[in-house]
């Protein structure tokens, strides 16, 4: 099929770009000790992580009990929710899953360990925890040394796994690389490694030292003890991380046709926020200079014409629009085509 073929609204991946991608990160991490657990959240499509597994990767992270199902289902055998979980239906699916595979899941306080110990003996199955550890994001996590050894001790004492420690250096994802940032991942890194230590002095099993993301991972991917790194958006890549300096190709593009104009300088698209995010910031049009994303309704995108670099736009039109936010972006779809030279090669099924 042809790309102008394509109903639209629709989401593209460049394969060409993506590849590029995947073996950017695949070759760093090649050679070194710490290796690549790419997260899933970013994607949801399995075809896409089994991609990142054969091109190295040791399993997947996933950031919900649904996400680690998916995985599950489709063959995954060692998966991380780099996430905290609580109540009474998410443990009991957990403890299931993980009668089937390798499936740890992040832990910040003793509440939850209670849960998860209860689903476990209910299910007879052996759950894997990783004690979060906040290192500056501000979110899930307790403070590193002590507090995460005393709830590793409470973990292992409930019956749990404990296979080491996380921690999401998220508040550094937005800056871009420079000596300064580089020295407050390292240090993020550091404390990580440090409560690893800390736990394994204290006779806790601590072999998992997992972190960073698309923004940080050449960085804390190189650092002495970290062991695994959790960067999902450089496969497809955004406008965001482009932003940030990440030095991966943009893949994703959602295509959209051209529906109303009025002069030279005004152009509607049927793409609106139902088929592409806008809460962290508008997109951008890709081959069409001097044309700018203004608004977006709920199913209609307003486009501004500068009329003395931009062509003009035809009604029945079909467009390119780089993603801004790759995550909220796919999350409003079903599937991806993987488009190349004008060509519509693979169709990605997009898993909720």
């Amino acid at each position: 099929m042809k790309v102008d073929q394509i109903v639209t609204p629709a989401l593209l991946v460049d394969l060409n770009a993506m590849e590029s991608n995947l073996s950017t990160m695949a070759d760093f991490f090649r050679q070194r000790p710490c290796k690549l657990r790419p997260h899933f959240k970013n994607h949801k499509t399995p075809l896409l992580a089994w991609k990142q597994m054969r091109a190295g990767a040791i399993g997947m992270t996933c950031a919900t009990v649904r996400e680690a199902e998916i995985l599950v289902e489709h063959g995954m055998s060692s998966v991380l929710i780099a996430n905290e979980i609580a109540g009474d239906e998410k443990p009991e699916r957990l403890a299931e899953l993980a009668r089937h595979a390798s499936v740890m899941v992040a832990v910040d306080n003793a509440h939850s360990i209670r849960d998860l110990a209860r689903a476990q003996r209910n299910r007879q199955s052996q759950i894997e925890v990783l004690v979060d550890i906040d290192i500056g994001l501000g979110r899930c996590g307790v403070q590193p040394g002590d507090p995460a050894l005393q709830l590793a001790r409470c973990a292992a004492q409930q019956g749990l796994a404990v296979r080491g420690i996380m921690g999401y250096d998220g508040h550094l994802q937005a800056v871009p690389p420079s000596p300064e940032r580089d020295e407050v991942v390292r240090s993020g890194s550091q404390s990580l490694v440090d409560s690893a230590a800390l736990l394994q002095s204290a006779g806790i099993a601590a072999p998992i030292v997992s972190t960073g993301g698309t923004g940080t991972w050449s960085v804390s991917g190189d650092y002495p003890g970290i062991t695994e790194i959790q960067a999902g958006s450089y496969l497809l890549m955004d406008n965001i991380y482009l932003g940030r300096g990440a030095p991966f190709q943009r893949s994703l593009t959602v295509l959209a046709t051209v529906i109303s104009t009025r002069g030279d300088r005004h152009g509607v698209l049927d793409c609106g926020v139902k088929a592409i995010s806008g809460e962290r910031g508008l997109s951008t049009l890709k081959d069409v200079p001097g044309a700018r994303l203004t608004a977006l309704h709920a199913e209609h995108a307003l486009v501004e014409l500068d009329p003395q670099s931009s062509p003009c736009l035809e009604v029945g039109q079909k467009v390119e629009i780089w993603v801004h936010y790759s995550d909220a972006t796919i999350n409003l779809h079903s599937h991806m085509y993987g488009v190349r030279h004008g060509q519509a090669e693979e169709i990605f099924r997009i898993e909720h």
